[in-house]
């Protein structure tokens, strides 16, 4: 085993040194080394040989760094190394972890040609092997929306052939449009659109009664030579300092004839309309459910007459106690309250309607303190202490802002009393 050891160390030696040194033109050893070469029979040599030893005497590292193996893998034809390589077997006898700790990823990026990798790699048969579920629980969203670049995203982005790619038919079918149109409040929209162009509406009306109203009154006060500084524009509790500075806002001023007019007519439509309603009901009630089918004229007229009363004192005393103001009244922008400006009391408002009948005696002469009272008070409001003043709930009761300006303009001049020069 000694000359064995020692003939392998020689031709090591030999093979090492013959590639280290240039090529001499003698070489008795090497002729030597080739004749040995061919007279030893090199399979019952390597019988003899002990690998293992060999192994441990050889310095793996010394050897690796002066291998070539770019010129060993050029001389390697790959297909046929991986058709003679048992690939499962070869994986079972590596051990993932320690060829990982021993590799770092950086040092490993740095060695492999991503562009080479990718050309070599089948996209499909990669597709066919990864679980998406798995690969998108181990993929942070944010990290990922963190390096994109949103603009440079778009850029690269064909829309158009996006857009002809995408079924709408589709999108829509699986849309729940009631959910959408819930969600984004168009309901709600659409009622506070429509709300809003109706109060607006109101409004504009309601100015142009109280435009009226305005000129009557002021034509009454140049008329009767009252000084408008010393007239009451409304209760005290609604007349607060500085709420009668602006001359566009009317907010618990007493309210003018035309206004108070307009709101009982619109109280009489809703009262008349309203009782032919019932009156037929309860009619078809008699007779279709009472057999009551042979009732006079004179009784339909005194039963008719009957209703027409009581629901004109309900409804009228119901709206006041409870509102302040009839459903007419709301619509011209008008509040009862008290002649202080407080609500009204039940019986108030029971008086009110119960002698209202006494302001049309005598053609009416009751409510000729709509145009010539101070507080434009008719006989019912000044036996139930009450006044009407202008109230639009929870927006300001004002002027057409023309004839505001033009009102403006005249106070210094038109309501100057003149000056009695006697003492």
């Amino acid at each position: 085993m000694a000359a064995v050891d020692a003939l392998i160390a020689l031709l090591l030696i030999s093979a090492v040194s013959e590639s280290d040194r240039p090529k001499r033109s003698f070489n008795p050893f090497g002729k030597i080394t080739n004749a040995a070469a061919g007279v030893i029979d090199v399979n019952a040599l390597l019988a003899d040989v002990d690998v293992d030893e060999l192994v441990e005497r050889i310095d793996i590292n010394a050897l690796a760094q002066r291998v070539d193996f770019d010129a060993i893998l050029a001389r390697i034809d790959p297909d046929i190394l991986l058709d003679q390589v048992d690939a499962d077997a070869l994986l079972d006898r590596v051990d993932p972890n320690r060829l990982l700790d021993r590799v770092t990823p950086d040092q490993l990026l740095d060695r492999v040609d991503p562009n080479a990798l990718l050309d070599r790699v089948d996209p499909d048969r990669l597709l066919d092997r990864v679980d998406p579920d798995r690969l998108l629980d181990r993929v942070d969203p944010n990290a990922l929306l963190d390096r994109v670049d949103p603009n440079e995203l778009v850029a690269r982005t064909d829309l158009n052939a996006a857009l002809e790619k995408v079924d709408f038919d589709a999108i829509l079918a699986r849309v729940d449009v009631a959910k959408v149109v819930d969600r984004a409040g168009v309901p709600e929209l659409v009622s506070q659109s429509t709300g809003h162009l109706f109060t607006n509406f109101l409004d504009l009306a309601r100015r142009q009664l109280v435009a009226v109203d305005q000129i009557v009154m002021r034509l009454t006060l140049r008329l009767f030579r009252r000084d408008p500084d010393k007239t009451p524009l409304g209760p005290p509790a609604l007349i607060r300092p500085g709420n009668g500075s602006s001359q566009a806002v009317v907010t618990g001023h007493y309210a003018g004839p035309l206004s108070r007019l307009l709101g009982f007519l619109a109280d009489l439509a809703v009262v008349f309309g309203s009782f032919t309603i019932i009156t037929a009901g309860i009619l078809f009630l008699l007779t279709t459910f009472l057999d009551q089918t042979d009732i006079s004229l004179s009784a339909q007229t005194a039963l008719g007459l009957g209703i027409l009363i009581v629901w004109t004192f309900s409804y009228a005393v119901i709206s006041l106690v409870i509102a302040g103001r009839t459903l007419g009244k709301w619509l011209v922008g008008d509040r009862v309250v008290a002649t202080d400006g407080g609500p009204i009391k039940p019986w108030q408002a029971v008086v009110r309607v119960l002698v209202m009948p006494l302001s049309f005696l005598l053609f009416g002469l009751g409510f000729l303190g709509l145009i010539v009272g101070s507080k434009r008070r008719a006989l019912h409001d000044i036996i139930a202490g009450t006044v009407v003043v202008y109230d639009w709930g929870d927006r300001q009761a004002e002027m057409s802002a023309p004839l505001s300006a033009w009102l403006s303009r005249r106070d210094d001049t038109d309501f100057e009393l003149p000056v009695d020069p006697s003492p």
